[in-house]
């Protein structure tokens, strides 16, 4: 028989265990509502779209980043700037065929001179901000704002560009400063701590990291047509960083298991993989920073909803005609009214 005092202790136990049960309820939903949101705004065909876009940007984009590299540190010796050079190629997995890619416009530019060199670096500008233009779009559809004037797109795409030819050294840089620093010494302090690889890596992680961020942060506050502050977006700039940091790391496993069989003859293949799930991992810091800033979910996809709005509009003449009043075109479309008005 149960007493007072066990149905007081079991009672009690009930009311401590329910802020518990809430919270996880609660998270549960607002997760299910982030993963709404993240499939309505197209953010699996978008990020195949932005692969494509990479490496279709690949070679105009090494073409900009190495142009600029040689104007700023021609000064260096051969073996200085085939060191920064190869800094560049470890930038992707050893699996991709971004090696090639380097050759290939390094090759390039030396078959070109003077005002041949300016007219191939303005060009691969413009054809590289092409990948700045569909990033914005797809930002746009996250944060469900319109885009930006045709000049407008440009100079943003321009800017961003350049911006990303900037951050791409300083990455190389945040990543390699430690060894860098360690080799100018006269009398290495760490060679005889046993864990100096393990140190060295850390560093370079974290500069990796804090590169990352900065990347991001810059992609998040600017490309979108829309003002965002700080507080909205470093969020997901500190996610997508570290994830881009774990992916970097685990792409070579994921090639060695599981396309091993392809590598060499299907070099495209991997990179344009290894793009997907670094569109990925962009587009889910964005979705992260619209949705805790308050940007919801749409009730339908993308494509559904266009096909609401345009299905209703005229489509001859005695349509326009028999058409409602301006007063009643705010109606609720008759697919999307709640069911108890249907």
């Amino acid at each position: 028989m149960v007493t007072k005092s066990q149905e007081k202790h079991t009672h009690t136990k009930q009311n401590n265990h329910r802020p518990v049960i809430s919270t996880i309820k609660k998270g549960m939903k607002t997760l299910g509502m982030f993963w709404i949101k993240f499939n309505n705004d197209w953010s699996w065909n978008n990020a195949a779209g932005l692969a494509y876009n990479l490496l279709l940007s690949m070679f105009p984009l090494a073409i900009a980043l190495l142009a600029i590299l040689g104007f700023f540190l021609g000064q260096l010796d051969p073996a200085a700037y085939n060191h920064v050079i190869n800094q560049i190629e470890q930038i992707f997995p050893a699996a991709t065929s971004s090696e090639s890619i380097i050759k290939s416009a390094l090759e390039h530019l030396a078959k070109n001179s003077g005002i041949l060199a300016i007219f191939a670096l303005v060009l691969a500008i413009f054809n590289g901000s092409r990948l700045f233009l569909f990033i914005e779009g797809s930002l746009d559809i996250i944060y469900h704002v319109r885009p930006r004037g045709i000049i407008a797109q440009n100079v943003v795409a321009i800017v961003m560009l350049l911006l990303f030819i900037v951050l791409i050294p300083l990455a190389i840089f945040a990543s390699a400063v430690p060894a860098f620093i360690v080799s100018f010494l006269p009398q290495d302090p760490l060679s005889q701590i046993p864990v100096k690889g393990i140190l060295l890596s850390i560093s370079g992680i974290v500069g990796g990291l804090i590169a990352g961020y900065i990347l991001f942060q810059a992609i998040y506050m600017i490309v979108p047509n829309q003002k965002i502050s700080f507080r909205h977006s470093w969020p997901g700039a500190v996610v997508a960083a570290v994830l881009l940091e774990l992916y970097l790391a685990l792409f070579p496993l994921y090639v060695t298991f599981f396309l091993g069989s392809f590598a060499g003859a299907l070099d495209l293949l991997i990179l344009l993989i290894f793009f997907y799930y670094f569109a990925m991992i962009l587009f889910l810091g964005a979705e992260v920073n619209a949705f805790f800033a308050g940007v919801r979910n749409t009730p339908y996809d993308l494509a559904t909803l266009v096909h609401l709005v345009t299905s209703h509009l005229p489509t001859s003449e005695k349509d326009v005609k028999e058409q409602a009043s301006a007063t009643h075109k705010n109606e609720v479309p008759k697919e999307i009214r709640p069911k108890s008005e249907s």
